[in-house]
This record gives C-alpha cells, sequence and structure tokens, in this order.
C-alpha cells in the first residue's frame, strides 16, 4: 500500500510504502506550462516519465513501482553493475541488501 504526500514548500508529491514510511520509493512534480507532470520511481532502475495530468503521472508511477516489486519477486535479487546505474540506484541495492539479510 502507498501513501503520498505534498511538500508544502516545493509542491513535490513523495510516495511512501508502508514498511519504510520516511523513504520515498517514488515522486510527481508539476512542471513547465502548460503543466506537464513528471514522475519517477526511485525503486526501478531508472523509470521515469510524464504525464497530462497528475492521475495519470500517480498511475504510471504505481505501475513502475509494482513492476520492480515484480520483478524482485520472479527474477530473485540481482546485483546492479555500478557503472551502468545511478547513485541513487546503488543506495536503494545496499538497502534491499540489509533488508534481505534481517531474520
Amino acid at each position: 500500500m502507498l501513501s503520498k504526500s505534498r511538500c508544502p514548500h516545493t509542491g513535490v508529491i513523495n510516495f511512501y510504502t508502508d514498511g519504510d514510511p520516511f523513504l520515498s520509493v517514488g515522486s510527481v512534480a508539476e512542471t513547465g506550462v502548460p503543466a506537464r507532470y513528471v514522475w519517477r520511481c526511485h525503486v526501478a532502475d531508472g523509470a521515469s516519465g510524464s504525464a497530462s495530468d497528475m492521475a495519470l503521472a500517480e498511475a504510471y508511477l504505481r505501475t513502475a513501482i509494482a513492476g520492480s516489486e515484480r520483478q524482485r519477486v520472479n527474477t530473485g535479487h540481482r546485483r546492479i553493475e555500478r557503472a551502468l546505474v545511478s547513485h541513487a540506484a546503488i543506495y536503494w541495492q545496499k538497502l534491499n541488501d540489509l533488508s534481505y539479510q534481517r531474520p
């Protein structure tokens, strides 16, 4: 289950899981004129995009997060090659490694 919170300063909407309500798994922000909404999934490898309205951007984000979870379950835990991914992805991989090590 995802929860969301809007930052009062930037207007960015961050999405959180029940497992860690303090670490964002994705975000949606309004940009430009006419309004476009940019979404970013922090748990999938570089998943991001834009949409014409907030509801559509949120749907794309939820799909990317769900796809990330399905991939992790179906293919098992996989290593990320450092040369091909961002620092954020490497950070998430370390967090995932730690969560799998707990009894």
